[in-house]
Parts: C-alpha cells; structure tokens; sequence
C-alpha cells in the first residue's frame, strides 16, 4: 500500500506564494501552468511543461508534496480543484489534492489510485489519522493515463469530496494546520497536473474601526531601547512602571543572550527613565520575563521556575514574587494542573483579580501551532488544566503574547492567521460570557498600531489612555517598544483605580495587609492584594457594573469595611479609599460599619450578613473570646424610652444571629445605650446616621 512505513525521510519542497480576492466566492488562485507565472520549482522531481506540472517521487520516499501558500479563511466556505493524471507508475500508486497543510507532518489529504479507490486522510504532527479509508469507485476512476478532476469543497460545517464531478463522500469540517495547498503524489510515480485552482470567501481585514486614527505609534526611545532585543512590555496599572525584557545586553546576567527584566518609571515631567535592570534573585541564566503586576506594583508574577536559592530552574512554568521590606522574594512557582507546552515558547496573561490566566501554548488538542488556553483559579491556589478557548479565537496558524485589559473582558493578541498587515498583527475580542471561550470575532485596530512587520506584546495602563506594544518597524535593534495614544473606539471599558492606606484605626499608624475585595451582592471574593510593608499604601482596580465591599484583613484586628458602588458606568476614575483596622484589643470597642436595619425596626438589612458572618468567624478562630454588643440608636427628645427599647431589640437580634451560627450564648453579653452616646451631631441627617451603630467590645481573649 502507498502508506506503508518506510524507514528513510521523506522529503517536500515547499514552494510560497501568496493571494489576497477582493471579491466574494471568486478564484483566489488559478494556475494553468501556461506560463510558469507562479514560480512553481523546476528541478528533477519538479517540473512544467506543456501547459502540465510534473510531480515525481522516486522509491526512497513515502511521497512527495508540491505546495503553495495561499490565504484564505479557512472559517468560511472554499473550493479546491485540481485535473491530474498519471504520467508514470502502477495501478496502485496514489496521486491526489493537498490542503490545510503546514508541512507533510499536519496536513489534509484527499488521495486516488488508478486501479479505482480513494482515501481522504491527514498528519497531526507526524501522526497519520483516517478521515475516509479505502474506498474503491472503479466505476468513476479513470485509469490508464487519462485524467481525473478531483474537488474539496467546503460549505458551511460540511466538506464533499469529489471525483469527476461525483459527489464520493461527505465529512465534517477539519480543522486547518497550515495555509499551504498543493499536489501529492506517491512512491515510484509521476504524476501530471492540467490546472489548479482555489476558490474562496473574500479576505477582508476586519478592522476595529473604517476611520484611520490620528495618532500614530511612537518609539520609546533610547531611555527604553537598545540596539539590543527589548520585547513583553508591561505596564503597571497605574501606569507609572513599565517592566521590559532586554536581550543580549553587557550587563544581563550570564548567558547575557537570555532575556532580564528590566523597568523605567514614568517622570513627573512625562518622560520614562532609563531602564533599571532589576534586581536578584528575579534576574538569573534564564529567560526572566514578568508576565503581570499587580496595580500596588508589590506582586510580580514571571516567566520560568525558580530554585530555592533565586538559580534557574525551568523554562516551562510561572512564578510570582512578592516585595518585602528587604527586596523581592524568591519567585514561587504557582501550580497548574497538567501544564504541558510542546512549542518552545509561551506567554501568559492575568486578569486584574488573577482568577482567570490565559496562555499561549501548544498542545494535544490544539487547532495549530500555539493556541490561547485558559485556567481557573481554584480553592486551594492552584490553576485548573488549560482548556482551548475556542475556534474563534485560535486557528491553524499561532496566536501568542494575550494581554487582559484591566475590564477583565478585552483580550488582545497577536495572530499569524487573521488577515493583517504583516507578518504578526495585534487583534482585539471582547468576552461575551462567564466562559471564558466565548469570544466576538476578532478586530484589526489598523495601521497604526499595525505593519507589514513583527507586531505583538499589546498592554494597556487601567486609565486606558496609552497602549504599549512590540514592533520590529523602524526599531534600533531587533525589536522595540513602542507606544501610542488611544481613541476611544480602541480602548477597553472603563475601570476606577482604588486606592489609599491601610491604617490602624486606633493609632492611624499603617499596616501591612492582605486586601480583599468582593461583590457586594454576591458576597463572592473577586480579587485580593497586599499593602506596602513600609507604607500601608495599596491599590486595586475595580470594572464598572457592580458594587464592592473593600477591606484590609490581619491577624490580630478586625475588618472595618468599605462599600465602593460602581453600578452606573462611567469613565476612568481614580478613588482614595483608607481602610481602617480595629485592634483585638480587650475594652475597646470596635464598630460593625455594615450593619443596618430596617427603619425603626430590629430586622437587619442583607447586606448586613457578610459583616455579622465575619464576627461570627472571628469568635470560631478564639474559642475563647467572650464578647459584649453595643446598641446605639440617635438622640430624639421625647422619644429616650422608645429608642432604649428599639437599642435592646437590635443587640437581641444580633446576638440571636450568632448563637443561630454555632456561637455559645454564654459567650455573648448585651448592652444597650439607646441615644445616651453620640458619637456625631443629631442636629443632621449624617450625623444621625452614624449614631445609628452596633458595636461589640472584647470581654475576654
């Protein structure tokens, strides 16, 4: 049989040449080798003459391929067609179409033999799969010399296969490796071709917006650039650190070939400083590449695995690193279950709550080279195992360097196969759905962000203003970083930058903390960070569309909440938010913020259960603990009976909440105040408000 194992290689000449249709369901290429206008090889194997191309394998080989590149939407309906006949061989020997291909190891086959039988199959990486086995049609198969019109033709979801114009048989849809097609012919034959021909869909770039921007992509500049390679850019969401990876720089760390990182802060001027190599242990002999910061630049999370000691351990996996108050830690790898990548490169994206990470790898069910992959945070710190994100996003070619907009919804990439400029363009999609493999079809942001060159490493600071990206256009070296202004078609939606201190309430002295931030509604944890151990400062981003409970937590004090109502959507906008913690300490008494009632009333509002579970927490962590709930209410002349009786019933209803959790009543004392302790006027309305309290003091520890 012509697929018998053999054991020499097997050789293919790949010949290129590209086509773009500017109109719909037309011949994107024809090729009646009249001419030899196509540049097809002419060598001993290889060869046009009168009006035919000649494609011979000798013995030593399985088969032999003749390819061409030719663009078209793999996505979208097209037609392969070719007339070719046998010049040389035995009835057995196959001759047929190529398509889809990349090489000989992932390519689409639709195969005949001159004694009367087909076969359509293909190679996933060197791995031959059965689409259609043998099949004999003698009726229809011409032999002896005379030639056979053979036609794949896709349409909608199906793919026919014909011979002679005889519809022979009916598939699915496969997925694309490459985008070359061409002629196949099998062991010790030649075999002749009258014409070639590929119909399809037109290839229009689908771009964000028909109207051309005004500004253009600005290179960095020497304080960033070199003449050496300066590539993954990352802006901090602040916008006021830029973090690169430089190559081949004197002062890398030994082998200097490899990538360090690097990083500029942004001037009060608006100039960027030199680039500042950073510091050990995130620099050593490996590539060394920050993938994300987190928006209080105190988390970074990396390319590579790292030893115990800061050494190089691995190129296949993420870190993070944390900034203490004696510099950064030791990168810790961060687990994903059943991480493999069988390309040699890979990049990675957060989301801003570092719940979701995209990446850029291949593997086993990849649609072609590298696709984008996406994992889920789970309970115990881990990142569940990649799943595909989808046909939408990945096609047979490579896509890389994704890059989530602070929203949590935008995704930008680079893709080899969507139409474009160059030889990489930057796309944009928007999330559709909780997923994470739903996707609106991707847009080109156009020319000015786009060349007909290397365009990848796309990043946005969370005021969306100024994109940052990776050119080889007009660069210094290699490749450089640009930057460019945005129109607002191009930004992603809106976020507000959260920010300010985490301080002790009683000492208004700053802490060093775990940040957590969840949707008001739900009660759901959407992200967590830490603030400055010198400072207390934090930030976190937060997108439109919900309200938030924010607060700062640590062993040895108690949350005092904050609520951020983001529901209405608005524009970029920057909030200082301090947080405050009370001390555990004995005596002091220690405000439960979010709790409310109803007016008038001892029935508690919903949004008061997330602040009671955490007390109700607090007293499980310290068994022990014995505490005393303070029920305040405003001052109203008249009316100190009333609202002692309406204090009392709010500290039974509190305490009732507790033992109904798993809080011994023993452990739960009650006191009412009424409106005998204002700690604000209740001459206005805010003061009244806040003298409307329920606090608990600590009895015993």
């Amino acid at each position: 049989m012509f697929w018998k194992i053999k054991k020499y290689q097997i050789f293919i000449v790949l010949v290129f040449i590209s086509f773009i249709s500017f109109s719909q369901n037309a011949a994107i290429f024809f090729d009646d080798y009249n001419d030899n206008k196509n540049k097809w090889i002419e060598n001993e194997v290889f060869d046009i003459k009168n009006g035919s191309y000649y494609t011979s394998c000798e013995s030593k080989y399985l088969f032999r391929m003749a390819l061409k590149e030719v663009s078209f939407n793999s996505k979208k309906d097209y037609s392969i067609e070719s007339k070719i006949k046998q010049i040389s061989g035995d009835a057995n020997s196959v001759y047929g179409i190529v398509w889809g291909t990349l090489d000989w190891k992932n390519s689409l086959i639709f195969e005949i033999a001159p004694e009367g039988w087909f076969a359509v199959s293909g190679y996933k990486n060197g791995q031959k799969f059965s689409i259609c086995n043998t099949t004999w049609k003698k009726e229809i198969i011409n032999s002896n010399g005379t030639a056979n019109k053979l036609a794949v033709k896709k349409t909608g979801n199906n793919m026919r296969f014909y011979i002679n114009g005889e519809n022979v048989f009916t598939t699915s849809a496969y997925n694309f490796f490459g985008n070359s097609t061409g002629i196949i012919v099998g062991q010790n034959s030649t075999a002749a071709s009258d014409y070639f021909s590929v119909s399809a869909e037109k290839q229009a770039i689908n771009l964000l917006s028909e109207k051309i921007s005004s500004f253009s992509k600005e290179n960095m500049g020497l304080n960033v650039n070199s003449p050496y390679s300066e590539i993954a850019p990352v802006i901090s969401p602040d916008g006021k650190t830029l973090y690169v990876a430089r190559a081949n720089h004197p002062l890398n760390e030994k082998p200097i070939n490899k990538y360090d990182i690097w990083y500029s802060e942004l001037q009060s001027d608006g100039t960027w400083s030199k680039l500042i190599k950073a510091p050990k242990p995130l620099n050593n002999s490996g590539d060394n590449v920050v993938i994300s910061v987190t928006p209080d630049n105190n988390t970074l999370f990396l390319e590579t695995l790292y030893n115990a000691d800061g050494s190089f351990k691995s190129d296949q996996g993420i870190s993070v690193s944390h900034r203490t108050e004696s510099g950064w830690s030791v990168p810790e790898q961060i687990n994903i279950r059943n991480y493999y990548n069988k390309n040699i490169y890979e990049s990675f994206a957060f989301t801003g709550n570092r719940n979701v990470l995209v990446m850029s790898v291949e593997r086993d069910d990849s649609y072609g080279e590298k696709d984008m992959y996406v994992s889920f945070l789970q309970p115990d710190g881990t990142y569940s195992e990649p799943k595909n994100m989808g046909s939408v996003l990945n096609s047979y070619l490579g896509e890389g360097t994704p890059y989530i907009a602070p929203d949590n919804k935008t995704l930008y990439f680079y893709s080899f196969t969507e139409p474009g400029y160059g030889d990489a363009d930057i796309f944009v999609s928007k999330r559709l759905d909780d997923t994470w493999t739903n996707w609106s079809t991707p847009k080109n942001p156009g020319t000015k962000i786009n060349s007909d060159q290397w365009d990848v490493y796309y990043t946005v600071a969370a005021k969306g203003d100024y994109a940052y990206l990776v050119s080889s256009k007009t660069s210094f070296g290699n490749e450089d970083i640009f930057k460019i202004k945005l129109r607002d078609i191009e930004k992603p939606d809106p976020v507000v930058l959260v920010f300010g201190k985490v301080l002790d309430h009683k000492t208004k002295k700053p802490i060093s903390a775990s940040i957590v931030y969840e949707n008001e509604e739900t009660g759901k944890i959407e992200g967590n960070a830490s603030s400055n151990p010198a400072t207390g400062d934090y930030k976190i981003i937060l997108p439109y569309g919900e309200n938030y409970n924010v607060r700062a937590v640590k062993k040895g004090y108690f949350p005092m909440n904050e609520t951020i109502n983001l529901k209405k959507i608005n524009t970029y906008n920057e909030v200082k938010k301090d947080l405050f913690m009370a001390p555990l300490e004995k005596e002091e008494p220690i405000l439960l913020k979010d709790l409310n009632f109803y007016s008038t009333k001892a029935v508690l509002l919903p949004q008061s259960y997330p602040e009671l579970n955490r007390l109700v927490n607090l007293m499980k962590e310290n068994p022990k603990m014995i505490i005393e709930i303070h029920g305040h209410t405003e001052s109203s002349p008249g009316f100190e009976k009333q609202l002692m009786e309406l204090s009392v019933k709010r500290t039974e209803t509190v305490a009732n909440y507790l033992i109904e959790k798993g809080i011994g009543s023993d452990r739960i004392k009650q006191r009412a105040f009424g409106g005998t302790q204002p700690i604000a006027d209740n001459s206005t309305v805010e003061g009244r408000k806040n003298n409307r309290r329920v606090e608990f003091k600590i009895l015993a520890k």
